[in-house]
């Protein structure tokens, strides 16, 4: 069968358009992501407070954060008090608009009138290192699953605070002790957290969390087990 010039010369296009393709796509580089993330869940609303930061030389690194999971300031997580751990959250930065998604592996922050405890790479990508501490939104993206704390002891206790330095604890300790409560401080794999208490259920403990709450302290209630 003859074979005109032109088709001869389509061929050879096609053919080397493929081999290019193929050549391509063997140099092109996978697309690597530090962790999965979820597809986005309806939410109630933005929570909007304070954020600030840990990581660094802080002491933290390196040391179990409350889910059991090590902590390491260069993946992007933070801590929030009450949000069931493994949850998702878009992190907008009020000041300039910039946002980024976390996921919630530890307790805290324990202080006043903050939401939530950046890792240091979350807060790089926001600019929070330099201010410290920044207003923000929070989103829920995909809830982490609900677990419900049981206490082997039955009794239960106020968590205001966690520590690297033992001298940080022992400080809140001794301010929250002049409010005439009984506090003490817990050695946990090389941080040290501060409890108000104990008390003999979860509903005295939560009546306390109120009232520490309302003298501008914060904490969780947790099992004393």
């Amino acid at each position: 069968m003859k074979v005109f010039p032109e088709i001869r010369r389509a061929r050879f296009f096609l053919v080397a358009a493929g081999l290019a393709a193929v050549v391509a796509c063997a140099k092109r580089k996978p697309a690597t992501a530090p962790e999965a993330q979820p597809a986005p869940v309806a939410s109630a609303g933005p929570e909007r407070g304070m954020a600030s930061w840990y990581g660094g030389n802080d002491g933290f690194v390196g040391k179990p954060t409350s889910s059991g999971e090590i902590f390491d300031d260069r993946k992007l997580t933070a801590a929030h008090r009450t949000l069931p751990l493994g949850t998702w959250v878009d992190v907008r930065n009020e000041s300039n608009g910039k946002s980024v998604r976390v996921r919630v592996n530890d307790r805290g922050p324990f202080v006043a009138g903050r939401i939530l405890d950046l890792s240091r790479e979350a807060a790089r990508q926001l600019d929070a290192i330099g201010p410290g501490v920044i207003p923000v939104s929070i989103t829920v993206v995909a809830p982490g699953p609900a677990v419900l704390a049981v206490s082997s002891t039955g009794r239960w206790s106020v968590q205001i605070g966690s520590f690297a330095s033992a001298f940080g604890a022992e400080t809140l300790a001794a301010k929250v002790r002049a409010t005439g409560r009984r506090v003490s401080t817990q050695p946990y794999d090389g941080l040290t957290r501060v409890k108000v208490g104990p008390y003999a259920s979860r509903a005295e403990a939560s009546q306390e969390l109120a009232r520490l709450e309302a003298e501008r302290f914060e904490g969780i209630v947790v099992p004393e087990n």
